[in-house]
């Protein structure tokens, strides 16, 4: 079974360097923007969806305004949503309700996980300040969409990559079959 899921966020926010990290182990210091959009096959490890035959379906929407035309199209049938920052940029995390807008637009009920990528550039101090925020920003957006958590990650150190895809997993799981999911959710719960 093929499992569709959007990556979204801002232009240079690391979403390509994501899946290429996760498909090939590879980073590239000096990647080109994806122009519209990038749609790669990932197989999911967890056996329990789809006897571990599944693969996702990933569209990688590239995130300059010119190309947020097209989002729509692309965003339409898919179970999961990456919404990815950029750590080092505060703006790309001011940006996220303009994503999960698109993804509410196509259903309210599709999860969300909240990437925070390039943790290699901050501090702890700005990390901590981070995870203040991100519990703001659920406690103002919990009732208008379904945020599943968030997780910090590194493309170019492939820090929590391989997580971010195991939550994802979780996250499609959780939403298609509540009633056989026995899963832990391993991201950072967003709830108290």
């Amino acid at each position: 079974m093929i499992h569709k899921i959007a990556l979204l966020g801002a232009g240079g926010s690391g979403k390509s360097s994501i899946l290429e990290m996760k498909k090939s182990k590879t980073f590239q210091e000096n990647k080109s923007i994806t122009i519209g959009v990038d749609i790669e096959f990932i197989p999911i490890q967890n056996p329990e969806i789809d006897d571990g035959k599944g693969q996702f379906y990933t569209v990688d929407l590239g995130g300059q305004q010119r190309f947020q035309l097209m989002h729509d199209a692309y965003i339409k049938g898919i179970e999961g949503a990456l919404i990815v920052f950029d750590l080092s940029r505060y703006r790309t995390f001011v940006d996220i309700p303009t994503y999960i807008d698109l993804v509410i637009k196509e259903n309210i009920s599709i999860p969300i996980l909240l990437v925070g990528n390039k943790i290699d550039l901050i501090s702890k101090d700005q990390e901590e300040q981070y995870e203040k925020d991100l519990i703001t920003f659920y406690e103002k957006y919990r009732d208008k969409c379904n945020l599943y958590g968030y997780i910090f990650t590194s493309a170019k150190n492939n820090y929590n990559i391989e997580g971010t895809f195991a939550i994802c997993e979780e996250m499609i799981l959780w939403e298609k079959y509540p009633l056989q999911a026995q899963v832990s959710k391993k991201a950072h719960q967003l709830q108290n």
